[in-house]
This record gives C-alpha cells, structure tokens and sequence, in this order.
C-alpha cells in the first residue's frame, strides 16, 4: 500500500521529524517512493554507519536496495529536533532498534534476525521544490547489535 509523502497539518517540528518517519516507514512497508521522498537526491547527501561513509544519491540508491530484500522493523524514539524559526536547515536526534530480517526466514520459530541499538544524528533541508524535509546527512552510531550480521552486510 502506498503511503503519501504529504500530510497535512503538521506543525514546523513535526515536518521535519516527518522526514524521519517517511524514511523509515518507506524502508519497513518496502514502498521505494515515500523512501525516496524523505532524502534528498543529490551527491551531497551522506550516509555514516559506523565505519562506512556512503557519499551522493546514487551510491546511497544501491546501498539501501539491499535493505529493501529484506523484512524489516524500526523502531524510533527519543526524537529531538533543532529548527530555527523560519529556516531552511534542521537537525535531528533520534534512537533506534532495528530488526533486519530475510524473507524466508520470517516467520521461523528461531531468531534468524539482524538487531541493531542505534543513535541517529541528522541533518536535513527544506527542498523547494515540493516543501518536504529531506534529510542530507544521517549518521548512524551502532551501539550495539546482536544476531547474524550477514544478513544485513551479506
């Protein structure tokens, strides 16, 4: 089911946490398009996950493919947001648990799962050509993680 990248009624704050929500509800119902929508599509755009730097859209496109093979689940919290009045700039904050896991395995009695404990730090824009949020860098710090890492890093 395909989830609009548009809601209505947000206040500031919440549109640009709503980056972060479209971003990971893209990623967890495999919907691409609203994915796609929360990052911006440049190659300035940086992804950080722990040691491994991913700079520009099309690089960060085929990282993130993988991710899309898999059944996934995220959950965030904690999220702060640092906006000034009238800008075009945001930082955000979040923390995460991500369970990552293959398709046919799904539905298995055994924990066959990827979990990550995480801290996100971003940086986003407004895009002026549609008004939504975008984020520009996200920065992933893994805290901790436990069960197969292959199936997320193959």
């Amino acid at each position: 089911m395909a989830q609009s990248a548009t809601l209505t009624a947000l206040t500031p704050r919440e549109a640009v946490a709503d980056a972060l929500h479209r971003c990971i509800l893209g990623l967890d119902s495999n919907d691409w398009d609203l994915f796609e929508s929360a990052c911006l599509k440049d190659e300035s755009v940086t992804v950080v996950a722990g040691p491994n730097t991913i700079q520009g859209w099309t690089a960060i496109s085929e990282s993130m493919s993988r991710v899309f093979l898999l059944v996934t689940t995220h959950f965030i919290t904690n999220i702060r947001v640092e906006l000034k009045d009238v800008a075009d700039t945001a930082s955000m904050t979040a923390h995460a648990v991500a369970y990552h896991v293959r398709p046919d395995d799904a539905f298995k009695p055994e924990d066959t799962s990827y979990t990550a404990g995480c801290l996100y730090f971003m940086d986003l824009v407004r895009d002026s050509s549609d008004g939504l949020w975008k984020i520009k860098k996200w920065e992933i710090k893994i805290q901790w993680t436990s069960g197969d890492k292959a199936v997320l890093h193959g």
